[in-house]
């Protein structure tokens, strides 16, 4: 549920640029964002403190559009999602459950793709897919290598060599590709379904 405060700071950012980008992306932000958070807490966070961050994070980057302090050329959809992980981790490190290591939480976070259109293929395809790998050290690697650790990173977190490293990697990206092709396949065949119907 959207509240009252939420709502007058998206309004106060709409002055054209960045504001009006801003409240333009609301919806779908609100929408997916505490998915994507309690995915990427490993589910740590409840969805409903999610579902907070998400606001929180959505009315500070308003009231700074409001004030004239976010740049018309920047992500906003990078922008917002980056503010929201930011949030995250100050709640888990408040709550001392942000680990040390083995979970990506500590990494610097990425710059954040934009999604094209409503779909974001990182978001709602890759990570996804990723997630429903059996639990394996091929899995933690290509999970945290989504988050935009490096080689050296990735290995130092799961204490292997880089040469075991891209092993599992190239392992989990073989197994992975397969997963997505099949989704591929899916997809296309529902295309083709509703172009002959539209026939």
């Amino acid at each position: 549920m959207v509240d009252g405060e939420t709502r007058e700071g998206a309004a106060l950012a709409v002055d054209g640029g960045a504001g009006q980008r801003l409240y333009d992306h609301y919806a779908v932000f609100i929408g997916r964002e505490p998915h994507a958070l309690r995915r990427r807490s490993d589910e740590k966070l409840s969805l409903q403190a999610c579902q907070d961050i998400a606001q929180e994070a959505f009315l500070r980057v308003a009231r700074k559009a409001a004030r004239g302090e976010l740049d018309e050329t920047v992500n906003v959809p990078a922008y917002l999602r980056t503010a929201a992980w930011n949030l995250a981790r100050d709640r888990l490190r408040a709550e001392g459950r942000l680990e040390l290591a083995g979970d990506g939480l500590t990494a610097s976070m990425p710059e954040q793709r934009p999604a094209v259109g409503e779909f974001d293929p990182l978001e709602d395809l890759v990570r996804p897919a990723i997630d429903a790998m059996p639990p394996s050290r091929r899995r933690q690697v290509v999970r945290l290598q989504s988050q935009g650790l490096s080689d050296g990173e990735t290995a130092a977190s799961l204490g292997m060599r880089t040469d075991r490293l891209h092993r599992e990697r190239y392992k989990a990206v073989l197994e992975l590709r397969d997963a997505l092709v099949a989704f591929i396949r899916d997809e296309h065949r529902k295309t083709t379904r509703c172009l002959k119907k539209d026939r």
